[in-house]
């Protein structure tokens, strides 16, 4: 049984965690300058940039579920409960479903607004079967809007359980999936 998650599953895992950062960061302040009708290239850029960051969220979630699909998880310390393996696969479950949903939403939004342009001009696909309708794009983006609230306070959450892990408990959890391969 391995004592850290692979490589690839590592390398996903924190390029995940950085994108979600930057696109919490980036909704918030894009929203902020359209809720103030500040439509100008800044905005437009913003908002380019959480776009593409977003479907590749999407991408690089169907990817780490073929990798977890495909891999040994390493075995919790025996000093982990298993009420507290159950609330961790409770809450990864529900990160998971989230990094898919989220991002399903924000492309259904841009797809039926349409407002399907990124950056430099490069469009993404249309999401087959939404028709344009302005109405229904609002209604996805406040839905949208509201469960990458929910996924950020899922995320602190299981930030706040891997550093107690780290720095209380010190019992090899956070380093399932940060340890370093030993020279």
């Amino acid at each position: 049984m391995p004592q850290t998650y692979s490589i690839a599953a590592r390398v996903l895992h924190w390029l995940t965690a950085i994108f979600v950062v930057t696109l919490i960061i980036l909704g918030i302040w894009m929203t902020e300058r359209a809720a103030a009708n500040l439509w100008d290239a800044l905005t437009n850029t913003l908002y380019g940039w959480h776009k593409l960051i977003g479907f590749l969220v999407l991408l690089l979630t169907a990817v780490r579920l073929i990798v977890k699909a495909r891999s040994v998880r390493p075995a919790y310390p025996e000093s982990v409960s298993p009420t507290t393996i159950k609330l961790a696969a409770a809450a990864h479950g529900a990160l998971y479903l989230l990094l898919l949903v989220v991002p399903l939403l924000g492309w259904a939004g841009v797809s039926a607004y349409p407002a399907l342009v990124t950056l430099g001009g490069y469009h993404l696909p249309a999401m087959p079967g939404i028709p344009k309708d302005q109405a229904l794009a609002k209604q996805l983006f406040e839905i949208h809007g509201n469960l990458a609230l929910v996924l950020a306070a899922l995320a602190v959450a299981h930030l706040s359980a891997a550093l107690h892990h780290l720095l209380i408990k010190k019992d090899n959890v956070f380093q399932r999936m940060w340890r370093l391969p030993k020279k």
